[in-house]
């Protein structure tokens, strides 16, 4: 095994590798959770570094597979740390989220709203980021399936991002939440209209 995981995840990166190869690799490098840190660390500096000469006059930009690439490395790599790189994981896997196209990566995209839901729904009590993360996960995931798929799919999406708001969320911040679902879904609004009487309701994005 190369004892460099820092010059095998950057040439990875580079090649733009699926999800999966950097879960293959991490699983043969067996790494620490200090290591798996330090190595999250490394990529982001390094790329950084990369993507400021790319960002100098007379260049093109950051190349935005090249984002994406070090976006799945790191989450592939923070959710292996637990506790002590949750934090990052969350920011990351939502930054992916956003980044991945409503066209060509679209499944990759439901799936990664999909997991970011789910973990962040079973540490709620704990992690105030994770109401944070959890509502605009829930948020997209019902957009996107409402959009893509139909009403019926997104139906019980809909129902518990409302059914948060009304059990777990008091005065302006409800409200904003209720407002989004009915901007974005007004036909759940319509069905469900004794939660969404009063006040101007406004089209936005959590």
């Amino acid at each position: 095994m190369n004892n460099n995981p820092t010059k095998i995840m950057m040439q990875m990166i580079t090649n733009h590798v699926g999800h999966n190869e950097y879960e293959h690799y991490l699983d043969e490098a067996n790494l620490s959770v200090e290591e798996m840190l330090a190595l999250s660390e490394a990529l982001y500096s390094l790329f950084s570094a990369q993507w400021e000469i790319q960002q100098a006059p007379n260049n093109h930009g950051v190349n935005p597979f090249d984002v994406i690439s070090l976006l799945e490395a790191r989450v592939a790599i923070l959710a292996r740390t637990g506790n002590e790189g949750y934090a990052d994981w969350m920011r990351d896997m939502w930054e992916l989220a956003l980044r991945y196209s409503d066209q060509a990566g679209l499944r990759r995209k439901f799936n990664l709203f999909a997991e970011l839901i789910a973990s962040t729904k079973a540490d709620l009590s704990r992690e105030e980021r994770s109401i944070f993360f959890y509502t605009r996960a829930l948020n997209r995931l019902a957009h996107l399936t409402d959009y893509w798929i139909g009403e019926d799919e997104a139906r019980p999406l809909w129902n518990e991002l409302m059914e948060y708001a009304l059990t777990s969320m008091v005065g302006d911040e409800q409200h904003a939440v209720l407002k989004v679902i009915k901007g974005n879904a007004p036909w759940f609004a319509e069905e469900n209209e004794e939660h969404f009487q009063g006040g101007h309701f406004v089209k936005e994005q959590v």
